[in-house]
């Protein structure tokens, strides 16, 4: 079959997270991508002339430098609707060259007839201040509706996304199909040799302010410690005796260092809290992007549910808060990224 796989540009989660759909997929149809900028990248580095590729803006993305996302997010609601109707007139165009499935990872202006379009999403409510929450909810429930499953990457019971895709206010249970976590990278028997991983993902410009905070306390860590930038614009590596800081690491390099790390500190983007159960890794230090609600939610649920632990990057005391991070007992998947690609391809086909 001919099928058209919208990715989502926010960060690299949404693409990493689809590499394992499309390569099954791959095994007996072709595909097409659609996306953009480090997403776009990172497909195309992992998939080569394996894939067909369209250059295509998706919404406008209100990060901001201060710790006020809801706020501006909610007030560039309007903006963001009006990018999505552009991005819509272009994947259209596209779309209309005919492919028999069009599958859509959080691209919602990536769709086709009801009946062969499939969404893939985790958020499908926004925690937004103003009251704006229930608005945003029935607005995203309009636009699902052009699609004739919603798949979900969690489970039912328990689950790691809580209220983002639980118990919907106005959309129907039966259209929403939870498959299981999704991760690219996968649990190898090798030594743990790395003490500390430490990946900075996510986007612009909280990255590297993140960065510049862990570098001034990394020194108080003793062990080996590495850290990934993120960043796939930059290729080099540096060591400073027992600290190694890559600018970027590939899927490879990536599954092999988080398999041979002991503790894990990074960002709970939805992506990597699925690789991390995916690795079953327990000890796991969190630091949400400041003002970003989906990873400020998340970050508190699973303190809630004692999986990890997390810290503000503002009062941020690293090995303070590592020790206090030893307390918590991860979350253990009910079955693994292998059995949900099963549920997803049962599903489309």
């Amino acid at each position: 079959m001919k099928i058209l796989f919208g990715i989502f540009d926010w960060g690299l989660g949404h693409a990493t997270r689809d590499i394992p759909l499309i390569t099954e997929l791959l095994k007996s149809n072709e595909v097409h991508i659609i996306s953009t900028g480090r997403a776009m990248k990172l497909a195309n580095g992992y998939f080569g002339d394996k894939c067909t590729y369209y250059d295509v803006p998706s919404v406008y993305l209100p990060y901001t430098k201060t710790p006020f996302f809801k706020t501006k997010f909610t007030f560039a609601l309007p903006l963001m609707v009006k990018t999505l109707r552009k991005a819509r007139q272009k994947s259209k165009i596209i779309i209309n060259q005919g492919f028999d499935k069009v599958i859509s990872d959080c691209r919602y202006d990536v769709y086709d007839k009801h009946d062969n379009s499939y969404l893939i999403n985790h958020q499908l409510r926004f925690k937004t201040p103003l009251g704006a929450e229930r608005i945003i909810e029935k607005w995203l429930d309009l636009r699902m509706n052009k699609y004739k499953h919603i798949i979900v990457p969690d489970f039912e019971q328990p689950n790691l996304s809580g209220r983002l895709s639980h118990n919907l206010r106005y959309e129907s249970k039966d259209r929403i199909k939870y498959i299981g976590i999704l991760s690219h990278v996968r649990k190898k028997d090798v030594p743990k040799d790395i003490d500390y991983f430490i990946s900075l993902s996510g986007p612009e410009p909280q990255r590297s302010i993140l960065y510049k905070k862990i570098m001034s306390q990394v020194n108080q860590l003793e062990g080996k410690v590495v850290i990934a930038g993120g960043n796939p614009d930059s290729t080099e590596t540096s060591n400073r005796g027992n600290l190694t800081v890559h600018g970027f690491l590939n899927s490879q390099q990536q599954e092999d260092i988080m398999n041979r790390a002991q503790f894990i500190i990074s960002r709970p983007g939805y992506t990597t809290v699925m690789e991390l159960a995916e690795l079953n890794k327990k000890k796991v230090l969190f630091m949400p992007t400041p003002g970003q609600s989906e990873q400020e939610y998340l970050a508190n649920y699973y303190d809630e549910q004692k999986y990890f632990h997390h810290v503000s990057q503002y009062r941020l005391k690293l090995k303070e808060a590592i020790e206090q991070s030893r307390e918590f007992s991860g979350f253990t998947p009910a079955w693994t990224t292998e059995q949900s690609v099963r549920n997803f391809m049962d599903l489309i086909f």
